[in-house]
């Protein structure tokens, strides 16, 4: 643990890359490990369905040549049946003692009602001759008492023959089974064994008309000539394939383990579930050969897939080793790139701290680096013109101070002037015009005031003092109408809001050779917001004017020009977003010579 802490303490816990380089390090090996395991269950579960899909073809070959080898069998059965003449000849046989089967048959023949091929040994001779997997036939006689054995290089008759002790009760057992493993020893003593004929089929035969049983018909199969038979058609399979019987009975093993005998995990084999215990864990493929109660089955050890994905297995680990090896030294150069410039970074910084402001960062690349040295370069810049400037500001103060007091003195010198022009003026009997002088002082007096925010009735106040110069000037020409609600007279709003849209009116619009020129200023309180609309009838606005003065109120953070014709909205529109928001400002409503209405928007504001 100590170890673990020191570690942490020396490269990681001030060091922001080295954490970096470490998270990304961990991540990358998390998504490879996982993208590599995803990749082996993938190709894993691949490979067991291709197995598995061979498997079912070579079960499903086996299963269509052992169901043709045993269709044959039952349509021999079934002509017994099903051809009359077969059948009461093997029932005569059957039924009598063979002298007098020789007798009838003789006679039969005699009266030509029979000839050699409608003989039931011509009809089984030709079934041996057709099907090489059977070994014996063998006709029993219950009534009699006698076995008659029939294959391909004789016959021969067993009249009350001794069974073996094995087979004391096989009539009775294929009575309920017609399918039957014998075992190696032979049916009965004194029967020649020749070949290996463990597996049996057996017919009770019956009158057709009373269904009383007369005997039975044995086929003994050639195990050998079935497992030659399933082996040519293996398809080199890497499956285990097996040939089992009902009772666990092994006929045919692709290993060759278990031969003839009894196959110990048939239980455990006919148990559903993905995965079977046998030998060991394995895949297992069952399919019913007709219904003749065998199975194939197609066994595929778990050892031998995991052999087989044994190159998968180590070529996923050298490719995911690789992998992680190339991301976390890719990712180390660019991270060690990084943090050399951050390094740098911080040694300039640190020379700053100690007051040297000569030094600049250089820094190759467009990346955020980059700009952050860029902004550290250009605030060095901007603080040493500060230092300059507070040296200079220093050495200049007295002189500062002076131009001060002179600009507090010149107003008071224009008000003077302004005050004995308009006594002279009245001295000599021109009242309009000493009235004239005294609404300027008083509207300098008013403009001249440090305040940038003023209620709205005294900025009404001086639209009022204006517009009354403008009727000293223009006699009986100029009718004015005001209309303030009482509730928004006392709201605060900004310096010079009206003023300038009634100038650019009385500039643009006003016409001088009319005596019926109008103009009306209104106040309302509008839920939380306050409208003041300054109507006249006018020369108006031309409609391209009018579209290119809304465009200009529309765009944000451009200057007005100086020489726009409506430099005064454009201010006042501007000053309104700058003081209240984006959401406010002025709204311009005109046609040419129908006149022109400026809708102004502001917040209600009272004064605390």
């Amino acid at each position: 643990m100590s170890k673990i802490r020191t570690f942490y303490q020396n490269h990681l816990k001030k060091k922001m890359f080295n954490k970096i380089l470490l998270f990304y390090s961990m991540v990358m090996v998390l998504l490879f490990i996982s993208v590599s395991i995803l990749a082996y269950r993938y190709y894993e579960q691949r490979l067991v369905r291709e197995q598995m899909d061979a498997s079912l073809q070579e079960l499903d070959i086996i299963s269509i040549s052992l169901n043709q080898q045993n269709e044959r069998m039952y349509g021999a059965v079934q002509q017994i049946y099903t051809d009359a003449m077969i059948g009461d000849d093997l029932k005569y046989f059957l039924t009598h003692e063979y002298e007098n089967f020789l007798k009838w048959r003789l006679n039969q023949y005699a009266n030509s009602y029979r000839t050699e091929r409608n003989s039931f040994d011509y009809h089984l001779r030709l079934l041996l001759k057709e099907e090489a997997s059977i070994s014996n036939i063998v006709l029993y006689s219950s009534d009699q008492d006698f076995y008659y054995l029939l294959n391909r290089e004789t016959q021969h008759f067993y009249d009350q023959p001794t069974l073996s002790a094995a087979h004391q009760d096989w009539y009775e057992g294929f009575r309920n089974q017609p399918w039957q493993y014998m075992g190696n020893e032979p049916l009965f003593e004194g029967k020649a064994a020749g070949e290996s004929t463990p597996y049996s089929y057996v017919n009770v035969l019956k009158d057709p008309v009373t269904l009383k049983k007369y005997g039975a018909i044995l086929f003994e199969l050639n195990t050998s000539r079935i497992k030659e038979l399933l082996r040519e058609k293996l398809n080199n399979t890497s499956s285990r394939i097996m040939l089992i019987t009902s009772q666990g009975q092994v006929i045919f093993d692709s290993q060759g383990r278990y031969d003839n005998t009894v196959y110990p995990y048939w239980k455990q084999m006919t148990k559903p579930g993905d995965w079977v215990n046998l030998e060991e864990r394995s895949k297992v493929q069952l399919l019913n050969i007709g219904n003749t109660g065998m199975v194939a089955a197609a066994i595929i050890p778990e050892s031998q897939i995991v052999q087989s994905l044994q190159t998968l297995r180590f070529s996923l680990t050298g490719i995911v080793i690789l992998c992680i090896i190339i991301s976390i030294s890719v990712t180390f150069t660019v991270i060690r790139r990084y943090s050399k410039k951050i390094h740098r970074i911080i040694v300039y910084m640190r020379r700053w701290q100690d007051g040297d402001l000569s030094k600049r960062i250089k820094m190759e690349g467009e990346d955020e680096l980059q700009q952050i040295s860029q902004s550290f370069n250009y605030m060095c810049d901007r603080l040493e013109s500060y230092i300059q400037t507070v040296y200079i500001s220093e050495i200049k103060q007295k002189n500062a101070q002076l131009v001060a007091l002179q600009a507090q003195i010149n107003p008071h010198f224009l008000y003077n002037t302004l005050e004995s022009i308009r006594m002279k003026a009245i001295s000599s009997g021109a009242r309009d015009v000493g009235q004239m002088i005294y609404i300027l002082a008083t509207m300098f007096r008013h403009l001249i005031k440090k305040q940038t925010h003023v209620t709205l009735a005294e900025e009404i106040e001086l639209c009022g003092m204006y517009l009354a110069l403008i009727q000293y000037r223009y006699e009986n020409k100029l009718q004015v109408e005001t209309n303030i609600e009482m509730p928004v007279a006392g709201s605060i709003v900004v310096k010079l809001l009206i003023q300038p849209i009634i100038e650019n009116y009385i500039v643009h619009g006003f016409r001088a050779n009319d005596d019926d020129n109008r103009i009306s200023i209104m106040a309302a309180k509008q839920e939380r917001h306050i409208i003041i609309r300054v109507k006249d009838n006018g020369k108006g606005i031309a409609q391209e004017k009018l579209i290119e003065l809304r465009k200009a109120l529309q765009s944000e953070g451009e200057a007005p020009s100086r020489s726009s014709d409506s430099l005064g909205l454009k201010n006042v529109h501007e000053r309104i977003r700058l003081n209240y928001g984006s959401e406010f400002g002025i709204r311009v409503i005109s046609e040419q010579d129908k006149g022109c209405e400026v809708i102004i928007e502001i917040p209600f504001t009272r004064e605390d």
